[in-house]
């Protein structure tokens, strides 16, 4: 018999390789934090139930259902709007967005959550969209727009958001 690997004991071999020399991922071998907050300490993944209710806020607003959106925000909500001007509780800021006579359309590109202190409750997402505005018909400006939401219990206390206008 040749001394040499055969088919078999070549099959052997990587099944060796394949069952003891890799070993997938556990739990405690995922990183569970990474950077840093505010507060000094790392930062945690938040909860998916956090994204959604961003999603949730996103439908609502683009399917223009006030009384919808106006539910995802607790009653001392504080809204910090990109241009300096700040609204306190749902009616603030609803007030504000249908003063608006400008039209949008926008791409939600992105909402992740994250979460300071797991000790405590609430989270922050960070959420991204591609908006463009019009006005009878006619672009009047692209921007990029970030926003932070805290949620806790389910409800909006806080939001601000930034924007960054692009070329048209």
């Amino acid at each position: 018999m040749n001394a040499y690997l055969t088919p078999l004991k070549a099959a052997a071999f990587a099944l060796c390789i394949a069952l003891f020399a890799c070993n997938a991922p556990t739990e405690s071998t995922l990183p569970t934090s990474s950077g840093f907050s505010p507060e000094g300490g790392p930062v945690y993944f938040g909860s998916e139930a956090s994204v959604q209710l961003v999603k949730d806020i996103d439908a609502a607003w683009a399917a223009e259902d006030m009384e919808q959106l106006a539910s995802f925000f607790a009653d001392t909500c504080v809204f910090d709007w990109h241009d300096g001007n700040r609204y306190e509780g749902p009616e603030a800021f609803i007030g504000r967005i249908m003063a608006d006579t400008l039209d949008h359309d926008w791409t939600f590109n992105w909402a992740y959550a994250v979460d300071a202190n797991l000790e405590e409750a609430g989270d922050w997402v960070h959420a991204g969209f591609d908006v463009k505005t019009t006005q009878d018909s006619v672009l009047v400006e692209h921007a990029w727009f970030q926003e932070w939401y805290y949620i806790e219990g389910g409800k909006v206390l806080y939001w601000y958001n930034m924007k960054g206008t692009r070329p048209n």
